[in-house]
């Protein structure tokens, strides 16, 4: 059975996805999210999801793209699960001279003049020339030293990361043991102490299992022992490599963002979230409505990493669809143990709590379209007469006197997330 069919059921024959199906016709936000299958019965082994439709290609800045190419090389979905990315962003955009630029005028230099070159004539007197030898041929490098290029070098393609490995690290980090969804991963900060080891207990995965439901005090997902290794659990995936401190982050091109934080061009975005609330609030990008259109992330999808490879920083500085000359708040993600997806979701959100001064209510940054767009949106936020406000107000999550904070500037709609290695 695929990961979209919950499953009542608890007895032993219950049905596992085959081995090597491939099915392109489930929705994109089901094969990264959606539906996590639970482990009703230790003695039956875990078969992983099966992969389906391969990922489309991320969006590419428009200087990017070659329009010189057909229409079908553009296609963003490729026939290979392991299709190369090939929209990669390479360190340089700026064009390498082809040895043809004297036949533009715009490359000719222009002639020094008399001035000039007297005085480059006197400035020179007393220097030593370097023959014609010692030009064609390079200067030894010293030992220990590094070799100084003029470009650096082209990009390696990666493979995409297909959404069937997305959702296994999901899977593994946060499964789901009969009825009581346990953590793998100590990242982000659960609300239970720290978990302890099954290495340093004396108990079995089966005494594990056992102890996570009991009739009298209910589910105890903090009872759960880390390293615990059994063939009813899913398996850590070994694409995502613990971070190494001692090794340089990637470049922006060499990393590939979570389906959920990649921000999409048109049509449906992956995530629905409105910034104003907490990430509780995210939903999948979902087309419909009613029951379909309103399904949040579950704590697997937050526990996803937010790239690949796993990253320690993640610089965030501009802002969507801002007509803004810079992005006045940039953030910085942090975590050690690698960003996940509810890392860079929690630190956005923290970063629009954040008050607006009045240097930057008035200064040149803001428009005065944009100062009373702010206005109406506090005065929105902050009414609790307000429709959408009303159950808010009566929990006490309305504060008539609150200032004036970033969310606002964003408008009465809030914001929606989406992000881009390139930004």
């Amino acid at each position: 059975m695929g990961d979209s069919q919950p499953q009542a059921s608890t007895s032993k024959h219950q049905f596992t996805p085959t081995k090597g199906e491939i099915s392109p016709s489930r929705p994109r936000w089901q094969q990264y999210g959606g539906f996590y299958r639970p482990v009703r019965d230790p003695s039956i082994p875990w078969v992983p999801s099966p992969p389906h439709s391969p990922m489309p290609l991320a969006n590419a800045p428009v200087f990017e793209i070659d329009f010189a190419l057909k229409s079908g090389d553009l296609s963003s979905m490729d026939s290979s699960p392991t299709s190369d990315w090939s929209l990669t962003l390479p360190p340089n955009i700026i064009q390498q001279p082809t040895g043809h630029e004297h036949e533009d005028r715009t490359f000719v230099p222009k002639r020094m003049s008399t001035m000039r070159r007297l005085v480059r004539r006197f400035t020179s007197r007393g220097r030593s020339r370097p023959s014609t030898s010692s030009i064609a041929s390079p200067e030894p490098i010293a030992k220990g030293k590094m070799p100084m290029h003029d470009t650096l070098p082209d990009p390696q393609r990666s493979p995409r990361v297909q959404p069937h490995e997305w959702k296994a690290y999901g899977y593994w980090a946060r499964p789901i043991v009969g009825n009581v969804q346990v953590h793998n991963s100590d990242s982000p900060p659960q609300h239970f102490p720290p978990l302890q080891h099954i290495k340093d207990t004396n108990l079995t995965p089966e005494d594990v299992f056992n102890s996570l439901y009991s009739p009298s005090t209910g589910f105890h997902p903090e009872r759960w022992k880390l390293g615990i290794e059994h063939p009813s659990l899913p398996r850590r995936p070994t694409r995502w490599a613990l971070p190494d401190p001692t090794k340089p982050l990637p470049f922006p091109w060499e990393v590939q963002l979570n389906p959920f934080l990649e921000h999409v061009l048109f049509g449906v975005p992956r995530v629905y979230w409105d910034v104003r609330e907490d990430v509780s609030a995210a939903q999948y990008g979902v087309n419909g409505s009613g029951e379909e259109g309103c399904r949040p992330l579950t704590p697997a999808d937050f526990a996803q990493p937010a790239s690949w490879p796993f990253l320690t920083h993640m610089y965030i500085n501009a802002l969507a669809d801002d007509m803004a000359e810079r992005f006045a708040w940039p953030l910085m993600v942090i975590n050690p143990d690698g960003i996940k997806v509810r890392d860079v979701l929690n630190c956005v959100y923290a970063n629009f709590r954040e008050g607006v001064r009045a240097d930057e209510y008035w200064g040149p940054h803001w428009t005065t379209a944009r100062r009373k767009e702010a206005a109406k949106a506090h005065r929105r936020r902050t009414d609790v007469t307000a429709p959408e406000n009303e159950w808010k107000a009566l929990e006490g999550y309305v504060d008539p006197n609150d200032r004036m904070r970033r969310i606002d500037y964003l408008g009465h709609g809030g914001g929606r997330c989406g992000t881009q290695s390139y930004e």
